[in-house]
């Protein structure tokens, strides 16, 4: 056992158990891992593996499965934080590449409803043509993901008159192990 948590990087067993049960991308070799260790920060910590889930119930099996096992989990965007908050010893849920969409907007009331993966700009150029905009402006927004911000609370410059990314949101819905969402 490795003094550092129960789940050996790059863990067969759970590779296996993943594969099994759901239908996105299970990675757990070195290069992926090694791709997933860094992020703009200076940090680098190897991943016990990656999911790259292309569904919601994706997302609940990889967590259960990850619970039961007694491995971390760890959500990730695009990678953009440089405070270190995308690396870790963790089995990596990747959402960037298939919640990346709007999913309702309602312009009279100034409200959207976004996937988790969906890029700061792309989000920012559906609004425009409402006459509206995603305040929070991060320096890295051609890349930086909604879910990533309100994780990491991401301000910019426009913080101090429209506040950081954690307040702007109204409702969050998170799947958790053993249920759907919350």
């Amino acid at each position: 056992m490795d003094i550092r948590g129960s789940v050996p990087i790059g863990d067969s067993g759970l590779a296996q158990r993943l594969r099994r049960e759901i239908e996105g991308e299970v990675l757990f070799d070195a290069f992926s891992r090694g791709r997933y260790s860094t992020d703009a920060s200076i940090y680098q910590i190897e991943p016990i593996g990656v999911v790259v889930p292309r569904t919601v119930q994706d997302v609940v099996a990889a967590i259960q499965i990850a619970r039961e096992a007694g491995a971390p989990v760890l959500p990730r965007g695009a990678g953009t934080s440089q405070c270190g908050q995308t690396v870790g010893r963790a089995l990596v849920v990747d959402v960037s590449k298939h919640f990346n969409k709007v999913v309702d907007l309602d312009a009279s009331a100034r409200r959207v409803t976004v996937e988790p993966g969906i890029v700061l700009d792309h989000l920012n150029a559906h609004l425009k043509a409402h006459g509206l905009f995603f305040p929070v402006d991060v320096s890295p927004s051609s890349r930086a993901t909604l879910g990533g911000m309100t994780g990491n609370n991401s301000c910019g410059a426009r913080s101090i008159r429209y506040a950081p990314s954690a307040t702007t949101a109204s409702a969050i819905s998170v799947p958790a192990a053993g249920a759907s969402t919350r």
